[in-house]
C-alpha cells in the first residue's frame, strides 16, 4: 500500500488535467441517455456507499462491551452509529425507494449480527477500523456537499444543447445559473456523489488491515474497490451527470481521506502490535 496511495493520486491528477481541457468534448462523445449500464450504477453506488458508512458504525459501536464501564463510550458511539445508519437508509430510500429501503433494514441487521460475533482479541482493531471508514465517508460528503453549492455547475444533460451554459471545474459559479435550469440539482455537477460513494468503497481494505490473517490482501481489496469505483465513474458521464473532473474529484475526496486515516491507523497498530505491523 506504500506505493499504491501516490501512484492513484497520481492517476487522479492526470485524469483533472485531461478534464480540464476536454471536459466538454468527452462527454458529447459517451452521452448515451437511457442506457442500462449506467442506469443500474445509478441505484448501485448509493447502496453500495451505504453499506460501508453503516459497516463502520457498527464496527464502531457492537465492537463495545455492554459492560458499566464503558458507558460513556457506549453512548457516544451509540449515537454515531444511529445516526449513521439512518444517513444510510436516507441513501438506501432516495435512490430506491421501497427496495432500497428493505435493503438497508435488512443490511443493517445482518452487518449487526457479523460484527458481533468478532473474536474479542480482534474488536478493537475493527473499531478503529470503523472509526476510520465512517471518519472517511462523513469528512469525504460533508466536503463535496459544499462544493456542490460553491461551484453551481450545470450537469451536461440539463444544458438541452446550450454549450453556453459550460463551465470549467476551477470556475465557482454559486447560483448563477439556477435559472437556466428546470430544478436546483441540475446545477449539483461538481463534484460527483456517486463517485464520493464508490470512492468509499477504498476504505474497505482497512478490513484487511486489521486482520493479521487478511493484510496481506488488502491492496487486492483495495484492486477491486477502485475498478468498481472507476466504472462507476464512467457510468456518470455516459449519463450526462457529470464531467470526468466532476467524478474525479468526487472520488479524490474520500480517497485523500482514505490515504491520512490509512497512515493514522496504521501508526496506531504499530504502536499496539509491533511484531506484526511496521510503520512505512
Amino acid at each position: 500500500m506504500k506505493k499504491i496511495f501516490p501512484v492513484t493520486a497520481i492517476g487522479a491528477l492526470v485524469l483533472l488535467i485531461i478534464g480540464t481541457f476536454a471536459d466538454l468534448r468527452i462527454d458529447q462523445t459517451l452521452y448515451m441517455p437511457g442506457n442500462g449500464f449506467s442506469a443500474f450504477f445509478e441505484r448501485l453506488a448509493p447502496l453500495i456507499g451505504a453499506t460501508v458508512l453503516m459497516i463502520g458504525a457498527a464496527l464502531l459501536f457492537w465492537t463495545y462491551e455492554f459492560t458499566r464501564e464503558n458507558l460513556v463510550k457506549l453512548v457516544v458511539s451509540g449515537v454515531v452509529y444511529l445516526g449513521s445508519t439512518l444517513v444510510g437508509l436516507i441513501l438506501c430510500y432516495k435512490y430506491c425507494h421501497l427496495f432500497g429501503m428493505a435493503y438497508g433494514v435488512i443490511v443493517a441487521v445482518l452487518i449487526a449480527c457479523i460484527v458481533y460475533k468478532i473474536p474479542d482479541e480482534l474488536k478493537q482493531r475493527y473499531r478503529w477500523a470503523g472509526i476510520a471508514i465512517v471518519a472517511v465517508f462523513l469528512c469525504s460528503i460533508g466536503v463535496l456537499e459544499v462544493a456542490k453549492v460553491i461551484w453551481g455547475r450545470v450537469r451536461f444533460r440539463a444544458m438541452q444543447g446550450d454549450l453556453d451554459l459550460f463551465t470549467p471545474w476551477y470556475h465557482p459559479n454559486g447560483k448563477h445559473y439556477l435559472s437556466a435550469v428546470t430544478v436546483r440539482d441540475n446545477i449539483k455537477s461538481f463534484p460527483s456523489g456517486h463517485s464520493q460513494f464508490a470512492g468509499v468503497t477504498l476504505s474497505l481494505c482497512l478490513l484487511a488491515l486489521v486482520n493479521p490473517r487478511w493484510k496481506n490482501r488488502e491492496s487486492m481489496v483495495y484492486g477491486v474497490a477502485l475498478a468498481y469505483a472507476l466504472i462507476v465513474m464512467f457510468s456518470r458521464m455516459m449519463q450526462g451527470a457529470h464531467f470526468l473532473s466532476d467524478v474525479t474529484v468526487g472520488f479524490a475526496l474520500p480517497m485523500l481521506a482514505l490515504w491520512l486515516a490509512h497512515h493514522l491507523l496504521l501508526k496506531q497498530l504499530a504502536q499496539r502490535y509491533p511484531q506484526e505491523y511496521e510503520l512505512a
